[in-house]
């Protein structure tokens, strides 16, 4: 974005500066830069505004569209490390297994995560609540949090970790009855745009037809 702020700076000095040439003598040319040179100063500006608007308007898009896939993928995730709890593995354990057997882009954010406090870059804890940030996921941080109580007291985590999975399928099928109730109001723009106008042709061309032959 700075890069191209430059650029639009830059151009827009240079074309003040060759504007007036030639015949147009050099007392012309002086004023003539001199009135433009804001106008054009004022443009590039705009144009650098538009470009960091448009770059917080896809971020958020993006974050959005990361913290959905993350909704959709955390029911797999909480299955798959509760077989591991349940199965006697730690939770590393049943987390590995899951990144192992899951190609998802979820699973490739917990390969990450893990090696960073495997290596003592980061505690447990803080890395999931970043990860869960890095994501915008509620759910994700649920999940977070439910980890760090029940390896800093002991509580059982497989049950926790199923409860919550049930809760997240619950929000997924509101969602989708969200987005089932919304398609008739998104229907009534080409209904309104397209059908209505064809009928209303339909049915008054023939009788405009015959009022003008009639006339």
């Amino acid at each position: 974005m700075v890069m191209l702020a430059g650029c639009f700076l830059a151009t827009a000095l240079l074309v003040c500066c060759l504007m007036p040439s030639g015949h147009m003598g050099r007392r012309r040319a002086r004023p003539v830069a001199e009135d433009v040179l804001p106008h054009v100063l004022a443009e590039a500006l705009d144009r650098v505004r538009s470009i960091g608007l448009v770059g917080r308007i896809r971020s958020d898009a993006s974050r959005k569209e990361a913290s959905a896939r993350c909704l959709r993928e955390m029911p797999e995730l909480l299955d798959v490390v509760t077989l591991g709890l349940t199965a006697g593995l730690s939770f590393d354990a049943s987390l590995e297994m899951y990144c192992a057997n899951c190609d998802t882009a979820l699973a490739r954010r917990f390969v990450l995560a893990m090696r960073t406090w495997q290596l003592g870059i980061r505690g447990r804890a803080e890395t999931l609540d970043e990860l869960a940030d890095e994501l915008g996921s509620s759910a994700l941080r649920r999940f977070s949090g439910a980890v760090a109580e029940a390896l800093e007291f002991g509580i059982p985590l497989a049950d926790m970790l199923t409860r919550q999975a049930d809760v997240i399928r619950e929000e997924q099928r509101m969602q989708m009855e969200e987005r089932i109730e919304k398609v008739p109001v998104k229907m009534l723009v080409p209904l309104g745009a397209l059908i209505v106008p064809a009928m209303l042709l339909a049915i008054l061309g023939p009788l405009l037809s015959s009022a003008l032959r009639a006339g």
